[in-house]
């Protein structure tokens, strides 16, 4: 049955098996009730899973599948490719460690490799975010969460906060950490910045952070420097528009790095692009 992912680190297209087919072979290798196939010819009586014939493939390559779609048997020439999780699985091959700090506030996208380094378990094991780890990525989207927060006086009162899901900034509804570094430098312009995020099985009440944005910008060094952060944000969570924009704008590249390493020389840019 395809109505789940049944490939290990590759999927079928979506425009070709569809849900509630039953998969009955591959490449003429038949498919038992329960999902095994034969080892090998040679070995009748010994069964594997049937992702292996999938997995042993290299992306790009075509398989036959014969499938049971509306009572009919029908055969379905399909490519496959790569499995993109919302949740990224491995560090250094789709996990890439970005962040981005405002007020103290860790914000992070959710990750395998992250959530391992938080509690030491793999993603078999218990957590908070087990529900997301199969879920398909649509474009670039991210589960961001509220990673930590960084103890100063701007942020009394939430310290104690942590894997939160951000749900908005201002209103603003970022689908991933370019996104939301976006947000933080170009369209916040009031008074106030405030992060409404939720916890994972209790979505109907939001967890709210509000803190004045001057006081924001004046804690920043103060919170990196007693920290020892180098950077408000990794450089690759800078959308490219910004990095453009910062790029016109500095004569060397010490000017630029200096730049984009503060949030308020960054947001100072940008307000006279």
């Amino acid at each position: 049955d395809t109505s789940s992912n049944a490939a290990g680190e590759i999927i079928w297209e979506e425009n070709k098996l569809r849900a509630n087919d039953v998969l009955l072979s591959i490449n003429n290798i038949e498919i038992g009730m329960d999902g095994s196939i034969q080892l090998s010819p040679n070995r009748p009586d010994e069964r594997i899973n049937f992702r292996s014939i999938v997995t042993s493939q290299r992306v790009g390559s075509k398989v036959i599948l014969d499938v049971l779609r509306d009572r009919q048997r029908k055969q379905l020439e399909v490519t496959l490719r790569i499995t993109q999780y919302i949740v990224p699985q491995y560090d250094g091959f789709d996990a890439c460690p970005l962040y981005a700090v405002c007020g103290g506030c860790v914000f992070s996208p959710l990750s395998l490799p992250l959530i391992s380094e938080k509690t030491g378990k793999r993603k078999n094991t218990s957590s908070t975010f087990n529900r997301f780890y199969q879920d398909q990525r649509e474009g670039n989207d991210q589960v961001l969460i509220l990673s930590k927060v960084l103890a100063d006086e701007v942020n009394v009162g939430y310290h104690g906060w942590s894997n939160l899901l951000l749900k908005s900034v201002n209103g603003f509804e970022p689908k991933n950490i370019q996104e939301l570094v976006d947000v933080i430098v170009r369209k916040l312009e009031g008074e106030m910045v405030e992060f409404r995020c939720q916890m994972v099985g209790l979505e109907e009440a939001d967890f709210v952070l509000c803190m004045k944005m001057q006081e924001v910008l004046q804690s920043e060094q103060r919170i990196l420097h007693r920290h020892m952060i180098a950077s408000w944000c990794s450089r690759d969570a800078l959308p490219s528009g910004v990095q453009e924009v910062v790029g016109n704008s500095t004569s060397t590249g010490a000017e630029m790095s200096v730049c984009w390493k503060s949030l308020k020389n960054l947001r100072a840019v940008l307000k006279n692009e």
